[in-house]
């Protein structure tokens, strides 16, 4: 039986190896993602694998399937163009490290999300303009996660719990710690922005997991006064936002900082909260995908720009309708049962807060439908060449709406017989940093 121990580093190695072989064929695009999208395939049957030879619970599984599972799918909507190609084994590497954060403990753990945020920042700082405001924002809050970082693995608690959080902050993204998270997928090139939407939430959402129970009641209701405020303030940031990328990324933090609050305000953080947290960032990603469909034809251009696409895009039309649809948080898609089965744990109490929650998602109403008035039955434009989906952005967009409508229907009879803690991790709780 495979040893736990090689759990990691087996989920580490399978997405690297794939990524310089990616690299390697990089003179024929179409073999490069090829290479790239068996290495995601690889790496979802490593994890399969990995937990039947460990005898680990099936519970947890899926949620971290879901990682190499995006990276396919971001993967196989874009188009072969050499701009975009070196964003492939990039997205394997993230995989990789990703995969071996979610399954280590101890000084390993600490290491890997150590090299995940250096990692971030060199590529944010590599494809964002220097001078641009937003680049050195998400550069300071990266830079404080990766000194957070080391002060957990040097210092004893209860002073590593606290840079522990911060760190989680960074990438499970909380007011004032947001910039990086937004950065990134507003500002990085080609499937990166959809595939880290999910990737950095689970994350940092993974590592709150583990420190929850060593948090006060104080810094828990800093948390919920933090976790509001970022509520709102990503509300108000995606309503005044006229360019998609921007929107969508703080539509995003204003969703996760409702997680926050939840987790926060109860002190738990359950089952649901996961799908939840899955299924805002599969429906950013999806969202992220069929814009990038658009830029691709069109440049990133101004929504103003562009409209009248229900008749010579219906393919594209519909997805992005329900893709929205799901952002939002109608049922029967993973963010409508997520928070509702949250909801109606026992819990939870409705409190004066929750009028805010519920503004924010009125929000939300707003800014993400506007967004479908807009491309979908805005004025047409005679000067544009309309051209609707490729087949392979319509499958990737088509399954992702698939794992969204399984994370609103499946984990009622999935998940809740058992709870156990972070996906496929042998840490136990409060023991994620070195002591």
């Amino acid at each position: 039986m495979m040893r736990a121990w090689m759990t990691p580093w087996l989920l580490l190695a399978v997405p690297i190896l794939g990524a310089g072989l990616s690299w390697l064929l990089r003179a024929a695009l179409s073999r490069m993602k090829t290479a790239a999208l068996i290495t995601t395939v690889v790496s979802l049957c490593s994890i399969i694998g990995s937990a039947l030879a460990l005898g680990e619970p099936s519970v947890g599984v899926p949620f971290l399937c879901l990682l190499p599972l995006t990276a396919c799918l971001s993967l196989l909507g874009q188009p072969l163009h050499r701009d975009t190609s070196p964003a492939w084994p990039m997205t394997l590497i993230l995989l990789g490290l990703g995969l071996g954060t979610l399954t280590s403990q101890g000084l390993v753990h600490g290491i890997l999300l150590l090299l995940l945020l250096i990692l971030l920042c060199g590529v944010l700082y590599r494809h964002q303009p220097v001078s641009a405001p937003d680049t050195w924002r998400g550069l300071a809050s990266y830079g404080l996660g990766i000194i957070a970082i080391l002060v957990a693995l040097v210092l004893p608690a209860p002073a590593s719990d606290i840079a522990g959080l911060m760190a989680c902050a960074t990438l499970f993204p909380l007011l004032p710690l947001h910039s990086g998270f937004v950065a990134s997928l507003s500002g990085l090139p080609g499937n990166l922005p959809a595939f880290l939407a999910l990737l950095l939430p689970m994350v940092g959402f993974h590592d709150l997991q583990v420190l929850l129970p060593t948090l006060s009641g104080t810094v828990l209701h800093t948390l919920a006064i933090l976790a509001l405020a970022g509520a709102v303030y990503g509300s108000l940031r995606a309503l005044i936002q006229s360019r998609p990328l921007p929107r969508l990324a703080y539509a995003a933090l204003a969703f996760f900082c409702l997680l926050w609050w939840y987790v926060a305000d109860t002190g738990t953080a359950p089952i649901p909260a996961t799908i939840y947290l899955s299924a805002v960032g599969l429906a950013t990603s999806g969202l992220l995908l069929a814009w990038f469909a658009i830029r691709a034809r069109y440049g990133d251009v101004d929504l103003r720009t562009l409209g009248g696409m229900a008749y010579p895009m219906p393919r594209f039309s519909t997805l992005l309708a329900l893709l929205a649809l799901a952002a939002l948080g109608m049922p029967p898609f993973g963010v409508f049962s997520g928070f509702l089965s949250m909801l109606l744990l026992p819990t939870f109490t409705p409190s004066g807060p929750f009028a805010v929650i519920m503004l924010v998602w009125l929000t939300a109403s707003w800014y993400q439908m506007e967004l479908v008035q807009q491309l979908v039955f805005g004025r047409a434009h005679a000067e544009l060449r309309y051209e609707d989906l490729r087949r392979t952005e319509f499958m990737s967009l088509v399954l992702l709406l698939f794992l969204l409508l399984v994370l609103g229907t499946a984990p009622s009879r999935w998940f809740e017989s058992n709870a156990p803690t972070p996906p496929l991790s042998t840490a136990s709780q409060g023991d994620t940093w070195t002591r």
